[in-house]
């Protein structure tokens, strides 16, 4: 996850995870069929408002979302000149020329290659915002019991799962130690030319594959302790049980997503 999970006391954090799951699910679908730069827009601010609500760290993901502007304004500008006229249903956007860069009328910038390529990085967005909160907000071992009850995901695969989510930030803090204690020394990772760089690099690089090793050796012996293996289904310490209020919940954001798709194939939504 972009985001690390935080226990806090918020409206977010106390909904029941299947829900959360599931209403990321809505915003996936809705990435999907919907290509309306309104309606994009105002769940985007809808998912935004979400994350204000509940203290989401917008810091964190800053680095990312500057990635995406880059993206999105390639984006724009590829479509405002390439736009398949198919894919867009209203008549008057699809024809109506914003302007044209070269003489002779050529080059035209289309209005709408460019509110479809609004629409596409309005999608980056929302679906980020989505899943960010939902790390953010949901315990990781949510993740981790929904996984182990499907029916096709073995334990095998359920322990490389979570041994990942519980890994990678471990390893993360341990290049950020490295990289602050190398800094201290009074080396300066950001000057240089590229040869330069990664020569510095590699003096983070080799002792951050050093304790990577060591961690997975630890892994092993442990899993070897406990008998990992002996009994083919996962065991939880707290069974996950789900209440009537959250099984209404779960099933009216099933009937959302239904009555999304159908109202997409009525027109609503789509440009």
């Amino acid at each position: 996850m972009l985001v690390d999970y935080r226990k806090l006391d918020t409206w977010v954090h106390r909904l029941n995870p299947k829900v959360s799951m599931l209403v990321v699910l809505f915003v996936i679908v809705a990435s999907i069929v919907w290509t309306n730069v309104l309606f994009l827009a105002a769940l985007t601010l809808v998912l935004y408002l979400v994350g204000v609500s509940c203290r989401f760290p917008w810091k964190q993901i800053a680095w990312f979302l500057k990635f995406a502007l880059f993206a999105s304004i390639l984006i724009l500008i590829i479509q405002a000149f390439t736009i398949d006229q198919s894919l867009i249903e209203t008549e008057w956007i699809r024809e109506t020329v914003l302007f044209y860069v070269l003489p002779n009328h050529k080059g035209a910038v289309m209005l709408g290659g460019l509110l479809y390529g609004l629409a596409a990085s309005l999608k980056i967005y929302m679906v980020v915002f989505a899943i960010a909160i939902l790390g953010y907000s949901v315990p990781p071992t949510e993740f981790v019991r929904g996984l182990g009850k499907l029916p096709f995901a073995s334990k095998q695969l359920t322990f490389i799962f979570s041994t990942a989510w519980r890994f990678i930030p471990i390893i993360r803090g341990q290049a950020l130690n490295l990289m602050n204690a190398q800094k201290t020394r009074g080396m300066e990772l950001e000057k240089g030319k590229l040869g330069e760089k990664l020569k510095k690099m590699m003096r983070i690089v080799t002792p951050l594959l050093s304790n990577s090793l060591e961690i997975g050796s630890d892994i092993a012996l442990t899993m070897e302790a406990r008998g990992f293996g002996a009994t083919k289904k996962s065991k939880f310490v707290r069974p996950g049980k789900t209440s009537p209020g959250a099984i209404v919940a779960c099933v009216a954001v099933l009937l959302l997503i239904a009555a999304l798709i159908y109202t997409s194939a009525l027109g609503i939504g789509v440009m």
